[in-house]
């Protein structure tokens, strides 16, 4: 009976705990760990609108009346953890200029007057020290619309370029100097360059450095064109991207580029400059230079202006390209 009554106290023993709440301790606030910010990424990037219109009654110092735009995209994500850096970027501009009065739905009489995209990949891996790196880079460059050649205000011809005529698509494998976050050399031994000419009538005269075709003595086209180019060579790619001033940014950058095979003497230069000055949180400056020279590339000079190309001083050759625009308008930097 004495053991009876002991298993029953036990049994009213834990029901009697069984109905107590239960009650939780608080944590301390220095238990809790916030979750740490993933900083391996890091990305930013402008985008602009410029506008300018101008327009003249009885002007006595001349002139000509127009309307310009032109927009900019500028994008940038770059990774950094340990010993690996990824770098991409893309910058796209393209504007449009009308000379004269601009009438209602007037739109064939806009011209362009700044084309570019372009694109870019790069992948470094430390080498034998903190400033130097295993680099391999690839990039791509060409335009959005067709350019023409004109008289007045009329096109002569058909388009002189396009999308992917010319397009460059280049690969660099060599070693990186980056002493800054702000500026590097890439010294590329190993590089290749590829042309592409994707208007056929292009292709057939070798523009832009392809293989033209070839025909016989009345002309006639025995062989197309080829539309695509391949050259190994070498290459320095120099970057620079800083505010060298309280919201003036400067993004420069300059690729040189050597034919092992054909005339390596003669280098390909490509000379990009963007001066971005913010003057608030919506409005900014902008000033874009570019610099090309392709010794392969066979520039038309029409000396007289005719659109015909068929006067002893028209001149045909290499030179160089230059492009310079100001604009001022909508900027938005993120």
């Amino acid at each position: 009976m004495k053991k009876i009554f002991t298993l029953l106290a036990i049994v009213l023993f834990l029901n009697t705990k069984a109905q107590e709440p239960l009650i939780l301790q608080p944590m301390k606030a220095d238990s809790i760990q916030p979750a740490k910010k993933d900083t391996s990424w890091k990305t930013h990037g402008f985008f602009g609108v410029n506008f300018s219109q101008t327009t003249l009654s009885n002007w006595q110092g001349g002139g000509d009346d127009n309307l310009a735009a032109n927009a900019i995209l500028n994008l940038q994500a770059d990774y950094k953890k340990g010993k690996i850096e990824w770098s991409n970027k893309l910058d796209a501009q393209y504007g449009i200029v009308k000379f004269g009065t601009v009438k209602k739905g007037d739109f064939k009489s806009f011209r362009k007057n700044i084309d570019q995209l372009f694109a870019l990949t790069k992948f470094n891996v430390n080498a034998f020290s903190k400033y130097w790196f295993y680099a391999a880079q690839a990039d791509y460059r060409s335009q959005f619309a067709p350019g023409y050649n004109y008289v007045g205000d009329s096109t002569v011809g058909r388009a002189v370029s396009d999308l992917n005529s010319p397009g460059y698509i280049q690969i660099a494998l060599g070693l990186d100097y980056k002493p800054t976050s702000y500026f590097s050399i890439t010294f590329a031994p190993a590089a290749g360059k590829i042309t592409i000419v994707n208007r056929q009538y292009l292709a057939d005269e070798g523009a832009y450095g392809v293989e033209k075709a070839v025909v016989d003595t009345a002309g006639n086209i025995i062989t197309p064109g080829k539309k695509v180019r391949f050259e190994f060579g070498g290459r320095v790619i120099v970057k620079f991207k800083k505010d060298i001033f309280k919201n003036v940014n400067l993004d420069s950058y300059l690729d040189l580029f050597s034919n092992y095979g054909h005339n390596p003497g003669n280098i390909d230069v490509v000379f990009n400059n963007l001066l971005t000055l913010k003057i608030n949180k919506y409005l900014s400056a902008n000033i874009i230079s570019q610099i090309l020279y392709d010794d392969d590339i066979i520039i038309k000079r029409d000396w007289n202006k005719d659109g015909l190309y068929d006067n002893p001083n028209d001149v045909f050759g290499p030179r160089v390209q230059l492009l310079t625009t100001i604009g001022v308008g909508f900027g938005y930097k993120f």
